[in-house]
C-alpha cells in the first residue's frame, strides 16, 4: 500500500470517527450562575449493563434525546425537559429514602430502560442515530431545551410530581387510576391533538388461539370455551379498552398489553376460533404528556409552561435548588 493511500485512509478515519468523538465529547450543556450543573446521577444503563456517573444536565441532555425526535419544536423539547428533570429529581429523592429501590438498578437511583424509568442515549448512540450531518444541530437544540428550563421542575401542593408521560395518546390521555388504579389528582383525562399521528402508530398484530393463549397463561382451553371468541367487555371514559374476555376469562387490558406487547390498549379485536387480530392506535399508557401532543401544541404557538399545565393538571412550575430536595 502507497504511502498516498495511507494518509488518505488516515484522514478518512480521523473524519469518520475521530471528529464525531471529538464533537460529542465538546458540546455540552454549559454552567450557568444559580444551575443544576453541580448535581450528580448514578445512572444504570440498561444496555452496557453498568453503572454510569454523570452530571445531571448531561444526564437529561441523554433522556430528551432519546424520549423525543430532535426535529420537535423548541417549546415541546423544553417540557419534556421540564418532565425528565421532575421525574428524576422524584426519583433521585425516594431512591435516598428507599435504598432497596436504588437495588433494583444496581446501586444506582435511576435506569436507561423506558419500560422502568427513562430512556437514555449516550453521545456515541446519538452519533449513530444522528450520523454526523446531523448531530451538531440536533445536540444543540436539545442542550438549549435543557439549559433554557435549568432547574425548572413540575409541583403540586409543594411536591415533585410524578411526571409520567408517553408518546401517543390517541386523542385524550387517560386517568392514572384507570391504568394504575389509584388516583392521582393531576394526572388525569384531557384532551389531545395526536390524532392523526396515533392512527400512523396504529398496528395490528394477529395471533393464532393456542399462541394467544400460552401467552396468557390460559393453556388448556377446551374447543366450547374457545368458540366464545375474544372480545372487549369494558371501556375506559376515554374509549381505552379497560377489560377484555379472552374464550371466557376476564384480563385486565393493561395486563393484556404488557403479555402481548402492544402498542396502546385503545384497541379493537377480531376473533375467530383459530385467530385474533389487535388493532391499536396511539403509542403508551396514555397517562400524563403526550409527547405527540406536545408538539401538536408547540407548532400551534404554545409555550411549554402551558403545555405542561394543560397535561399535568393544576400543577405550579417552579425552580428548585435540587440539593435540597
Amino acid at each position: 500500500m502507497s504511502r498516498i493511500t495511507l494518509f488518505l485512509l488516515s484522514i478518512c478515519v480521523i473524519a469518520v470517527v475521530v471528529l464525531p468523538g471529538t464533537i460529542a465529547l465538546f458540546v455540552r450543556p454549559r454552567a450557568t450562575p444559580g444551575a443544576t450543573v453541580s448535581l450528580w446521577v448514578d445512572l444504570w444503563d440498561a444496555k452496557a449493563q453498568t453503572v454510569r456517573r454523570m452530571l445531571l444536565q448531561d444526564y437529561l441532555v441523554g433522556v430528551v434525546a432519546a424520549e423525543m425526535p430532535a426535529s420537535f419544536g423548541l417549546e415541546a423539547l423544553k417540557a419534556q425537559a421540564v418532565a425528565a428533570r421532575t421525574y428524576t429529581l422524584r426519583k433521585m429523592s425516594q431512591n435516598q429514602e428507599n435504598l432497596t429501590s436504588a437495588d433494583a438498578h444496581r446501586g444506582a437511583v435511576i435506569c436507561s430502560d423506558p419500560a422502568h424509568c427513562q430512556a437514555w442515549n449516550s453521545r456515541e448512540e446519538l452519533l449513530r442515530k444522528w450520523r454526523v450531518a446531523g448531530y451538531l444541530g440536533n445536540i444543540r437544540m436539545i442542550i438549549a431545551a435543557v439549559e433554557e428550563t435549568d432547574g425548572l421542575v413540575m409541583t403540586y401542593n409543594g411536591n415533585l410530581i410524578d411526571a409520567v408521560y408517553h408518546s401517543c395518546c390517541g386523542g385524550m390521555t387517560e386517568d392514572a387510576a384507570e391504568v394504575w388504579g389509584r388516583r392521582i389528582p393531576y394526572l388525569v383525562a384531557v384532551s389531545c391533538g395526536c390524532q392523526r399521528k396515533a392512527l400512523e402508530l396504529g398496528e395490528m398484530k394477529t395471533w393464532e388461539s393456542g399462541e394467544l393463549l400460552a401467552a396468557l397463561g390460559l393453556g388448556g382451553m377446551s374447543l366450547p370455551a374457545i368458540a366464545s371468541g375474544v372480545q372487549v367487555v369494558a371501556r375506559t371514559a376515554t374509549a381505552r379498552a379497560s377489560m377484555v374476555s379472552i374464550y371466557g376469562v376476564t384480563v385486565a387490558a393493561a395486563d393484556l398489553r404488557r403479555a402481548l406487547s402492544l402498542k396502546s390498549t385503545r384497541l379493537a379485536v377480531v376473533s375467530d376460533t383459530r385467530n385474533v387480530t389487535f388493532t391499536t392506535t396511539g403509542y403508551g399508557h396514555g397517562v400524563g404528556m403526550c409527547q405527540w401532543g406536545a408538539e401538536v401544541l408547540a407548532q400551534a404557538g404554545w409555550t411549554f409552561d402551558a403545555i405542561l399545565k394543560h397535561y399535568y393538571f393544576g400543577v405550579e412550575i417552579q425552580k428548585v435548588d435540587p440539593s435540597s430536595s
